[in-house]
């Protein structure tokens, strides 16, 4: 059998054992929050420049509190450019489709066999 003292030098040494691995457990735990704290500091710095005091992002757009003129002309603004841009959209297809199925029959250099 163990003698009393055999134990307590048995347990003395598991919780020191216990201690140092918290201890390290914690250093590395402390590591990781200071690192994360200046992964979060140079992400602010970098959306910083993102930030806009702009009238028309800090007025709320709530269309139940919005005249109605204001809301249709709004929509019909973006109606209107939207149309705008799918009529620019279909003009140069048309002209790239004329680009590419021009061709001069003149300056072709055809073969002798077919004159």
């Amino acid at each position: 059998m163990i003698e009393w003292w055999g134990w307590l030098l048995i347990w003395v040494g598991l919780v020191l054992a216990l201690l140092v691995v918290l201890a390290f457990l914690a250093y590395r735990l402390f590591r990781k929050a200071i690192s994360l704290m200046h992964e979060l500091s140079a992400v602010v710095d970098k959306t910083s420049v993102l930030d806009a005091d702009t009238a028309e992002l800090s007025q709320p757009q709530i269309a139940v509190l919005a005249e109605m003129s204001d809301i249709r002309a709004r929509h019909e603004s973006q109606r209107r450019r939207r149309l705008d841009l799918k009529l620019a959209r279909h003009e140069r297809r048309i002209e790239r489709a004329k680009r590419i199925t021009k061709r001069d029959a003149s300056t072709a250099q055809w073969p002798e066999s077919w004159s």
